[in-house]
């Protein structure tokens, strides 16, 4: 499923031009990017724990951000596990949320509500920047739920921080990720502490 992208850019291509090319996943995520990040998260979630047994015992999430100093829009693409994210809508709202039997509008109401309360920015002048979904999608084989969000930044970027608490209310195991821009580092959040990101 996926809901309309108004343009294309380096984090979130059109939708529209995914489907008529069938675009692929890893053009936007290097593999060698993809396995570093995989690897790490997945080596740290065995520190000091027994593996988990379950469809996917590694709850972790990827995001990857673009800042345009021209527009001041940060401009994120978020991987997640979709069931995961239902989960965690169908309790914040308290009843079934689900990408195959919620309309459409009322699933991307309560994901845009879920965003706002959990991927948490801060701009330099401690204003909170308002989130804005732009779409989402799933691709054949793929068990991720890809979603498309952007915000304005007020003032200067640097001192913008991020609080990355997306699933972490559900399953305190959870591991996100982030890189900003093509050739920043990876920031893992591990717990709900406030992390600076660094102008790209």
């Amino acid at each position: 499923q996926h809901s309309p992208c108004p343009r294309p850019s380096r984090v979130y291509p059109c939708l529209a031009v995914i489907e008529k090319n069938r675009y692929s996943t890893t053009a936007r995520f290097p593999r060698r990017l993809a396995l570093t990040a995989f690897s790490l998260i997945v080596g740290l979630s065995f520190v000091g724990s027994a593996p988990n047994v379950s469809a996917h015992p590694i709850r972790s999430s990827f995001a990857e951000a673009d800042y345009h100093p021209e527009t001041k829009k940060l401009e994120v693409a978020l991987r997640v596990f979709p069931d995961d994210l239902e989960t965690a809508l169908s309790a914040r709202a308290g009843r079934p949320i689900s990408l195959a039997r919620t309309a459409p509008p009322t699933f991307d109401l309560a994901l845009l509500a879920y965003l706002r309360a959990t991927f948490l920015l801060r701009a330099a002048d401690d204003s909170v920047p308002v989130l804005h979904l732009v779409g989402r999608e799933m691709k054949d084989h793929d068990p991720h739920l890809w979603i498309y969000f952007e915000c304005q930044i007020p003032g200067d970027f640097t001192g913008v921080r991020l609080s990355h608490r997306v699933l972490r209310e559900t399953f305190p195991e959870q591991l996100n990720a982030l890189r900003l821009g093509q050739k920043g580092k990876i920031l893992l959040f591990l717990n709900n502490t406030e992390q600076p990101l660094t102008p790209p």
